[in-house]
């Protein structure tokens, strides 16, 4: 796939993204760098999951 054509894939799908018909899980991985710089997103994606802390009441 040449530039020109990413470049405007990428465009599409980050006004699918904006009207909340995709998510960036959605974008397909060769596409997501591009997609998250016309964003601006700049931080990881990974999150931790988070830890279920069972407290002796719960137990």
């Amino acid at each position: 796939m040449n530039e020109q054509i990413k470049k405007a894939f990428a465009t599409t799908l980050v006004h699918l993204i904006l009207a909340g018909r995709r998510e960036i899980e959605d974008v397909p991985v060769a596409l997501r760098d591009l997609v998250k710089a016309d964003l601006g997103i700049t931080e990881p994606t990974q999150v931790a999951p988070a830890v279920e802390q069972i407290t002796e009441q719960e137990a």
